[in-house]
């Protein structure tokens, strides 16, 4: 089956101009041909989409979020994995239908679903699945609802390990085999929790999480799979440790100094932090449960904002677009807002990088347990997977014009049409 895209000109993901009067061809689920438009013979195609002078760019991409999570964690609590899934495959397709083709999921039992929508029978983006995340007993996957609660085997009482969205391990041997099981269930890459959190009660801000020899067996159960560790990761002393055990990629890295800066660009470490909802954070505006949660994620957003200004001075180019959503529908729905956030942080040019081609470089890192290896993601060039959107305005002048899903004028994914509104 050949489509073939005319009249368009194309953001291809990486240059910060446009591709002007180009024709995009492609065939099955891969760009076959980027060409002039005086070069092409509409004769070959089965369908010819005109864009009308639109802009073609790359489906997004999100390469922080917990599809499965789809409630407040106490509510969580009380879902049966039914539920859950029922859930998630809503929120799984409205986050296509907002322009968003492949995303990173880092921590939930994801595996399901990627298979469903792979498979066609559901619908939503591509998934490189973490399945869960990975703790310490008192750290950020730790989430007994008291200290009443006395562990008792692998947690099997608590109902966030109950849904595989959380795993705990101590010590080298149980680190090696939550690792291991992870990649056995699918996993692309390793999400561990290296520092305090947030979100979670019993664990400090401040607290490092994993000695240096279980983090460096958690990187080594992985690089011998071909992939990398991304880490939960908030304070300075914690990323040094975590730099130090071979981690690639930090999830938040919110309190950075200078000397973890230059750490994290020396080494290649990406970093993706969540600047919508850091704002949120900062300002109070998110409903929380108590003040000592109020009081840890007041200073998560106001020190992560700050970091902005590091990630700048030291000119660190790995970055990439996580929004970090977790709860109902209606937080899942302010996905699209983090791009004018980054845009406001940084500029345009970046924002537009850092939710496609960044996506797409840093999800290169999984190698062979990566699941969507016949093309390349997160880019408009020859061989990549045709996961497009045409938008109605130019993109490189301002990202509201993504943003606004009234102006993704076409989705496809895969090669396949699920908005057309040309």
């Amino acid at each position: 089956m050949k489509k073939l895209i005319i009249n368009a000109n194309v953001f291809n993901g990486t240059d910060a101009q446009l591709l002007e009067n180009v024709a995009v061809q492609i065939e099955d689920n891969l760009i076959s041909k980027i060409s002039r438009q005086d070069d092409i013979d509409l004769s070959a195609a089965d369908e010819v989409i005109d864009a009308k002078g639109g802009t073609v760019m790359p489906g997004l991409m999100d390469a922080h979020v917990h599809i499965t999570l789809s409630a407040p964690f106490n509510v969580i609590d009380t879902m049966t994995r039914e539920e859950v899934a029922i859930r998630s495959t809503r929120i799984s397709e409205e986050m296509l239908m907002r322009g968003f083709t492949t995303i990173r999921d880092v921590a939930g039992n994801t595996l399901g679903l990627k298979n469903s929508i792979d498979n066609g029978y559901a619908k939503g983006p591509r998934i490189l699945p973490s399945m869960a995340a990975v703790s310490q007993t008192s750290g950020h996957s730790d989430y007994r609802q008291n200290q009443a609660q006395e562990r008792i085997g692998q947690h099997e009482d608590s109902p966030m390990m109950k849904l595989g969205a959380m795993k705990v391990a101590d010590g080298r041997a149980e680190v090696l085999k939550a690792v291991r099981e992870q990649l056995f269930m699918g996993a692309s890459q390793i999400k561990i929790m290296a520092g305090g959190g947030a979100s979670s009660t019993f664990d400090p801000l401040d607290t490092l999480q994993f000695t240096l020899d279980e983090m460096k067996a958690a990187v080594e159960a992985a690089t011998d799979y071909g992939t990398y560790v991304a880490a939960h990761i908030h304070t300075a002393d914690a990323m040094r440790r975590a730099a130090e055990a071979g981690v690639m990629s930090f999830e938040h890295a919110t309190i950075m100094d200078d000397d973890i800066a230059q750490t994290i660009k020396d080494k290649g470490i990406w970093v993706i932090p969540s600047y919508f909802t850091s704002s949120l954070i900062a300002e109070r505006k998110i409903p929380l449960p108590n003040e000592e949660t109020y009081r840890k994620t007041e200073r998560v957003g106001k020190a992560m904002l700050k970091s902005a200004e590091l990630i700048k001075k030291y000119q660190i180019d790995n970055i990439a677009f996580g929004t970090d959503c977790v709860g109902e529908a209606s937080v899942h729905a302010t996905q699209l807002n983090e791009l004018g956030a980054i845009e406001q942080t940084f500029d345009t040019i970046t924002a537009l990088r850092m939710v496609t081609s960044n996506c797409g470089r840093l999800f290169e890192m999984s190698t062979y347990q990566h699941p969507y290896q016949q093309g390349c993601l997160g880019r408009v060039v020859e061989g990549a997977y045709a996961d497009l959107l045409i938008i109605d305005g130019n993109p490189l002048e301002g990202v509201a014009c993504v943003a606004d899903t009234s102006k993704q004028q076409m989705i496809m994914k895969d090669g396949i049409i699920y908005k057309n509104t040309l």
